[in-house]
């Protein structure tokens, strides 16, 4: 199985990194110093690197250039990701395969995985349901029926219109299991369906803490009534 290391100090990969190990066939691996990563690094030979160049002390920069000067790792995907402190000349300077902008999202993430390792997504089982959502992008709220439910993404039954890439906020009461429960996150838009059944085929892209509980409970639910 391929492996990557995700390397930061302030844990901004960490919700990104269970995404990715829950919907890709790879093993992941972390470090949150310069240092550390380093030492991950040559003992676990990872297929995929991610650095983040801001890190305390020794940089996501600093150890690019250490990875690219040592020849194990001559063919060993590096991607760096910064905010506006660095230029893009300077990282590609560093022998990085790749730069990523901050703010990364999941969807970035994910597709620079699937271009550099050829890794293609877990299908996920899915649920059919018929649950009111409500979704808002853009401070607009509108509603409809949610459907096709599943850890990676959904559908949502509407009338509304929203370009492929839209992120939008969502909202869902869970019907089953325990009461009470609401599942609150944000999606992209992947996938927009025309008449005569119009809707939108959205992708989880950050779902955290509690709403991540509700949302495996009532699958694992569901699934126990197929």
């Amino acid at each position: 199985m391929q492996s990557i290391l995700l390397v930061d100090d302030s844990g901004f990969f960490r919700e990104i990194g269970a995404q990715i190990e829950s919907r890709l066939p790879c093993r992941l691996l972390t470090a949150s110093s310069g240092t550390e990563a380093l030492t991950v690094a040559r003992k676990e030979r990872p297929d995929l690197i991610f650095l983040d160049a801001e890190m305390s002390g020794m940089t996501g920069i600093d150890v690019c250039r250490v990875l690219k000067a040592d020849s194990q790792f001559a063919h060993t995907p590096v991607l760096v990701v910064a905010g506006g402190k660095y230029r893009e000349e300077e990282i590609r300077r560093t022998g990085a395969n790749e730069w990523l902008e901050k703010p990364l999202d999941e969807a970035v993430l994910l597709e620079s995985v699937r271009r550099h390792l050829r890794l293609q997504p877990r299908a996920g089982n899915r649920s059919a349901v018929g649950w009111p959502v409500t979704f808002w992008r853009d401070g607009a709220q509108h509603d409809g029926t949610l459907r096709d439910l599943s850890r990676g993404g959904f559908f949502i039954l509407t009338t509304v219109r929203q370009p492929v890439g839209a992120r939008l906020e969502i909202s869902f009461e869970v019907p089953v299991g325990k009461p009470g429960r609401t599942v609150v996150a944000e999606a992209i838009v992947v996938r927009v369906v025309p008449d005569p059944d119009p809707g939108l085929g959205c992708r989880f892209f950050r779902i955290t803490g509690g709403p991540r509980v509700h949302l495996e409970d009532c699958l694992k639910t569901l699934e126990q009534k197929v």
